[in-house]
């Protein structure tokens, strides 16, 4: 019963939390803040609004899609060595920014920076989970 309870509150936080998204990108719309151009859509608002309501579709869907999952020590111990790798990925990442940012500026607007800095490490930690998984 504990269990189902706390599933049941962890995900009434998700649907709240993209609610709140939701709630913010109109009410940056409403009183025109950020309007220039993010990421592709005309305003800050207007991304708010599209993550919030694509987030609550990917929880209704893992919420109708559950299944058991099987986690033994193998996966916890490669998982937490494909941190470690993202996380070195990270810091020789940012070491080669700067010396490549010292010898000419880099102009990318900071938002497209760290939406291609946040995929670039999902990309690392899922390569080396999936490398991982086959030596161990």
């Amino acid at each position: 019963m504990k269990k189902q309870n706390k599933i049941q509150s962890r995900e009434v936080m998700k649907y709240s939390s993209s609610f709140v998204m939701i709630v913010l990108g109109l009410i940056f719309n409403f009183f025109e803040i950020g309007k220039n151009e993010f990421v592709g859509f005309s305003s800050v608002g207007s991304w708010l609004i599209y993550i919030g309501f694509l987030s609550i579709i990917i929880i209704t869907i893992r919420v109708f899609r559950t299944k058991n999952k099987v986690v033994d020590e193998r996966m916890i111990f490669i998982a937490n060595k494909s941190m470690r790798l993202t996380f070195l990925a990270l810091i020789v990442f940012a070491f080669g920014i700067m010396i490549l940012d010292g010898i000419k500026t880099i102009v990318v607007p900071y938002h497209l920076f760290m939406a291609y800095l946040i995929c670039g490490l999902m990309l690392v930690y899922f390569i080396s989970y999936k490398i991982l998984l086959r030596f161990y």
